[in-house]
């Protein structure tokens, strides 16, 4: 289901998503291959979500990126995210809104009621914890028979994805460990095979009934990096193939699941 990359150290993403609330909105707007991977997949997210009035739980919800566009759509948010700072970012920003709510909390022990949403949202959150099957329990439990479960998911069979992993990563840490520096300590994150995650999500109830892929990310690192302009325009121009058999090219994709009415209200 995902790669063999380690799960990093939870104190230590926890910290890197404290340390950036206040200026994470601003990643949305950046020139660079990173800016129009939140971008585009935020707008694929508008476009699967068809609940619009309803109770929607948003978890991982960083400083309430979703808030203003859910809200307007008449819905009532419940953002829920690990970073304190974040849920502080949240309560500056929309604590006046009577239709949002935020609270610290973790995707494998939400403290809801089941059945308490009509949509679950998961953006950016499920490569960094530990129990897969706990998360989408979880979010199985909370969503009602009908609703709808989003989450997104880095694709691991990318060509960026996989340049980064079997090329990049291996040949940079090879030089700074020549150099004495020893292997980069990022915050890797797992990488997943969509097949085997939509066995998964079947698994706890939750039925696969669409996926859309988006950042169609070619430009390999550290070219990436050092022509950010072209690697955006590169890849928006290949947004086109979201739905298309050449999907497989994204780095990421948006799975949208329905859960399936239990036997007994059937």
């Amino acid at each position: 289901m995902n790669s063999s990359a380690s799960i990093p150290d939870e104190q230590r993403v926890v910290a890197r998503f404290d340390h950036q609330a206040r200026r994470y909105h601003g990643r949305y707007r950046d020139v660079s291959g990173s800016g129009h991977s939140f971008r585009i997949r935020e707008r694929r997210l508008y476009e699967l979500f068809d609940t619009p009035g309803g109770a929607v739980l948003d978890i991982g919800c960083g400083p309430g990126i979703t808030v203003a566009h859910l809200v307007g759509r008449g819905c009532h948010v419940s953002g829920v995210d690990l970073s304190e700072e974040m849920i502080a970012e949240c309560r500056r920003a929309f604590g006046h809104l009577p239709a949002a709510t935020f609270s610290v909390g973790r995707i494998e022990r939400l403290a809801f009621p089941d059945g308490a949403f009509d949509t679950v949202i998961c953006m950016g959150v499920v490569e960094y914890i530990a129990d897969d099957a706990a998360a989408v329990r979880e979010m199985a439990r909370v969503v009602r028979p009908g609703g709808t479960v989003l989450i997104s998911l880095p694709n691991r069979w990318s060509p960026f994805r996989l340049w980064r992993r079997h090329v990049f990563r291996p040949a940079t840490d090879a030089v700074r460990t020549l150099l004495g520096r020893g292997p980069r300590q990022g915050l890797f994150h797992r990488e997943y095979h969509p097949p085997a995650y939509a066995r998964l999500l079947a698994a706890s109830g939750l039925e696969p009934v669409d996926a859309v892929y988006y950042n169609f990310k070619l430009m390999p690192s550290p070219f990436d990096e050092w022509c950010p302009g072209l690697t955006v325009w590169t890849s928006a121009r290949l947004e086109w193939l979201a739905r298309s058999p050449l999907r497989w090219l994204a780095t990421g994709l948006i799975v949208r699941a329905v859960k399936r009415p239990s036997p007994e209200a059937r």
